[in-house]
């Protein structure tokens, strides 16, 4: 991770929080019920390993829509989302379904749940392609609550995958592939907001990747990664 991008993901982030801060509108955290349709806008910083000698840092943006369904009675919802992020170098889009079970205590919700989960990244710099997909499965637990007049959002993410990383040259001829099983980390934070009368959320999130291929020395080999994000998430539906 260097410095700058670091401290340029952390201006746009005091930035956002500071928007959100000034239009917030308050109320008590709870667990979705019934049908929610969002949209995610959010700056994106994949901080990841240097290729070919090139600093692997950049900042870019991302995108996604997520659709949850909780069934009128039960502990259990459904969970879909499908992302994409794009900087100057790297390209990423993934998809995850979940069930997730919500227990209500007061005014905190714990939860739980388990699926299916796939990320798929791709980096070209001077005609060379590096592509890691991740395919595997997602265990999340969550916890909303309530600061004062705060609503509060927590996610831990846990991703246990197939890693599979490919290199190949601009000439064709030199390739590289190396497929391992990994886990990655995240931790997802929200905050209900309302901007312009759309009710919708703050998030700040960031994710571990214990391995991603990467191409040095004329060999394919493993190094870890780190994921920023912050943005906007608007309720659609």
């Amino acid at each position: 991770m260097t410095k700058t991008v670091f401290q340029t993901l952390l201006k746009i982030s005091l930035a956002v929080f500071g928007f959100v801060a000034a239009t917030l509108s308050t109320s008590s955290a709870f667990a979705v019920e019934g049908t929610e349709l969002t949209s995610r806008k959010a700056i994106w910083a994949p901080l990841l390993p240097d290729y070919k000698g090139e600093n692997g840092d950049s900042v870019g943006f991302l995108t996604d829509i997520r659709g949850h369904h909780r069934f009128d009675g039960y502990l259990t919802s459904i969970e879909g989302r499908v992302n994409y992020a794009i900087s100057d170098d790297t390209e990423m889009y993934g998809f995850e379904a979940l069930l997730r079970d919500t227990w209500t205590f007061g005014i905190h919700d714990l939860s739980a749940g388990t699926g299916y989960s796939q990320m798929e990244w791709k980096q070209e710099i001077n005609n060379d392609e590096l592509d890691n997909s991740y395919r595997g499965a997602l265990i999340v637990a969550g916890w909303e609550t309530a600061f004062g007049r705060r609503p509060l959002w927590i996610d831990l993410r846990l991703g246990l995958y197939d890693l599979n990383g490919q290199y190949v040259g601009n000439d064709g001829l030199t390739t590289g592939s190396i497929s391992t099983f990994t886990t990655t980390w995240g931790l997802e934070i929200k905050n209900d907001i309302e901007i312009c009368g759309i009710p919708g959320r703050a998030v700040f999130g960031i994710d571990y990747l214990t391995d991603y291929a990467t191409w040095q020395n004329n060999a394919i080999g493993l190094d870890d990664a780190v994921v920023l994000q912050a943005g906007v998430e608007l309720l659609l539906y």
